[in-house]
């Protein structure tokens, strides 16, 4: 198994050390910060409720990122909706993006804990990365419908070298990433992804939207998308299943690989 690149709890960790919190106020608040330049630009917020951000460095960056936490605490649970949006691009750099959902109203939902990630880094080339999270009292859901990057993609590369990751886990063992690197073009699409401290994990599927859960790529390269379950995992689209562990499809490809359903269930 490849090393994935970085996990989002460790991202939003490194980005309230390093570059300072936005804390967000009693009322409902909006952050939205633009970059286009070269160098490096870190953008993170804490609600309370979740721990989100991105951090991008390169020869050339330019993108958006927006983040609104809605102070409304529905049903007087004590967590709040909050939602994250990033769309950006890259030359000879890196974008990484993630979330973590630090409160649940637990009696109903199970603990909080869930985290999702969005990382891709090119060499000799260029990167655009979309990524889209959302939180509230009951779960973590990545849901891109309306918010892809034009295509429908989630991340599009072409570089001399590119690694891109993008996964989800709960927090209890369960978990669902994929991770590609080589030498070419590639395209991944990742429609919606949701986790909770109560029910089964989807990667790729399921919130409400179709399935969109493929990869393709030219040039050399390797891909694999792995599941983590601890009673069960099954790779909806290949008819691929199994009990607790780990559950991996894994390609070393020359010239092209195509696959058109990576999505998963995991519990």
């Amino acid at each position: 198994m490849k090393k994935r690149i970085g996990i989002a709890l460790v991202l939003a960790l490194a980005l309230i050390l390093c570059l300072g919190t936005a804390v967000f106020a009693d009322d409902p608040t909006d952050v939205n910060v633009d970059w286009d330049g070269t160098g490096a630009v870190g953008v993170n917020v804490d609600t309370g409720d979740t721990l989100a951000g991105v951090l991008t460095a390169g020869e050339g960056i330019s993108g958006s990122y927006s983040a609104r936490d809605s102070n409304n605490n529905p049903y007087n649970y004590g967590v709040d909706n909050f939602s994250a949006y990033l769309n950006a691009s890259v030359v000879n750099g890196v974008i990484d993006a993630g979330s973590f959902r630090a409160d649940s109203y637990s009696p109903m939902y199970g603990p909080a804990g869930q985290s999702s990630w969005s990382i891709v880094e090119v060499a000799g080339g260029t990167a655009s990365m979309a990524y889209r999270t959302t939180t509230n009292y009951a779960s973590m859901s990545d849901a891109s419908y309306g918010f892809q990057l034009p295509g429908g993609h989630n991340i599009v590369v072409d570089a001399t070298y590119y690694e891109i990751d993008r996964g989800i886990e709960d927090g209890r063992g369960n978990s669902g990433w994929v991770y590609g690197e080589g030498s070419g073009t590639a395209t991944l699409d990742s429609m919606v992804s949701a986790a909770s401290g109560g029910w089964s994990l989807t990667f790729g599927r399921g919130g409400g939207s179709f399935t969109d859960a493929n990869y393709t790529a030219t040039g050399n390269g390797y891909f694999e998308a792995v599941g983590m379950g601890n009673n069960s995992i099954t790779f909806n689209g290949m008819g691929m299943s199994s009990g607790g562990g780990s559950l991996s499809v894994v390609a070393n490809f020359v010239n092209s690989f195509s696959i058109a359903d990576y999505s998963l269930t995991a519990n």
